[in-house]
């Protein structure tokens, strides 16, 4: 399998200015570039660039996949986000917080051999961009289920048997569109997705009143975001948002801060829900298929005389429809304790597959001879 990287950055805030563009056209010849976005691909050679220092000046947003099993997900958050209720979630090397000359960037990097695989070019990070604005309104639950990804990394060190949960999310039962993508991008188990949420409560977002906490603020400080609105800031928006929830508002996301379970807890919780879910879908098969042999009762003798036409056209498909049906006359016959009209009747016909490689073949295949 040939190497491949694909970056993926996208500004959310603002439209990139002609500077940036010239910046990043210099990075690589082969960008494809627009006004809010760039993406690199590389089939041999490395990026020239910083990721970081790229989302620092330019970007909100940059997904990397790497053939060589790395999926990276970083987010650039307003320079004035409080890091602390994220802190609880980064694990070392692999989940982590970084502040930059103008902002913080959250880093995702995790690297798994499921990630080894043929990958394309198509976009992954238009359905995960409602993530950054969920951690900006207090919404953790990415960070929550990176976290719970993490010790699936070839770089985590350490004893599951020692590592407990942070804190967990409420609403982790039903995720967005974005987290269901974020599951999709990083590979994350849903009966370990399922395994957690059974600590994680549902909880209904309250209704912001941003007009009356705007009002609320002094006519000075009102100036001093117009000001900077005025003057091109970015992020200004985002800024006034956070500033307004810490004085005004309640936190959104309240979570657990007791009975938290390690990280081998909820790996077995995980293993005895894919059991069950298991042992639910092998039940519904086998109604189903019950079900359907039921229906193939009253057309038995129709189904032997289709035997015997399959076989004498002598094809490979004929063979192997012949086989299909052989099989659930059987089972049928096994159902019934009709086995000895069964094994009568297919004496009958064992003369004529006997002198028939390709069908003998497809027979013992299926257990029908030994």
């Amino acid at each position: 399998m040939s190497e491949f990287q694909h970056y993926e950055f996208q500004a959310l805030d603002r439209a990139l200015t002609k500077a940036d563009q010239d910046y990043i056209s210099r990075l690589s010849s082969r960008v494809r570039l627009s006004a809010t976005s760039a993406e690199f691909v590389y089939n041999y050679g490395d990026f020239r660039g910083d990721p970081e220092q790229l989302l620092d000046r330019c970007f909100d947003m940059m997904v990397y996949r790497a053939s060589f099993g790395v999926r990276r997900l970083m987010i650039r958050l307003p320079k004035t986000t409080p890091i602390e209720p994220y802190e609880p979630y980064c694990v070392d090397y692999l989940i982590s917080l970084k502040r930059m000359a103008k902002s913080v960037i959250l880093d995702i990097n995790l690297s798994s051999e499921t990630y080894y695989d043929w990958l394309s070019d198509e976009s992954h990070l238009a359905g995960l961009t409602e993530i950054r604005a969920d951690l900006l309104r207090g919404d953790l639950r990415s960070l929550y289920l990176a976290w719970l990804q993490s010790g699936f990394s070839e770089s985590f060190g350490m004893d599951w048997q020692e590592v407990v949960e942070p804190p967990v999310p409420p609403n982790l039962k039903k995720l967005s569109p974005a987290l269901k993508a974020f599951v999709e991008l990083f590979e994350i188990s849903d009966d370990l997705i399922a395994a957690a949420a059974e600590a994680s409560d549902a909880q209904k977002l309250p209704k912001e009143p941003i007009a009356d906490w705007v009002a609320a603020l002094s006519e000075a400080e009102r100036i001093k975001y117009l000001v900077r609105v005025a003057q091109g800031e970015s992020h200004v928006g985002l800024e006034l948002i956070q500033r307004l929830r810490a004085k005004f508002g309640q936190p959104v996301t309240a979570v657990q801060t007791a009975g938290r379970r390690t990280l081998a807890e909820l790996v077995a919780a995980a293993q005895q829900k894919a059991e069950q879910r298991q042992r639910k879908v092998k039940l519904a098969a086998e109604k189903a298929e019950q079900k359907r042999l039921a229906a193939l009762v009253p057309k038995v003798d129709n189904l032997w005389q289709s035997v015997e036409q399959l076989i004498e056209r002598k094809q490979a498909k004929p063979y192997d429809e012949a086989v299909a049906q052989l099989k659930d006359l059987r089972a049928i016959a096994q159902q019934q304790g009709t086995l000895a009209a069964y094994n009568q009747r297919f004496q009958a016909i064992e003369p004529i597959v006997m002198r028939r490689p390709g069908l003998l073949r497809r027979m013992r295949a299926a257990g029908l001879l030994s």
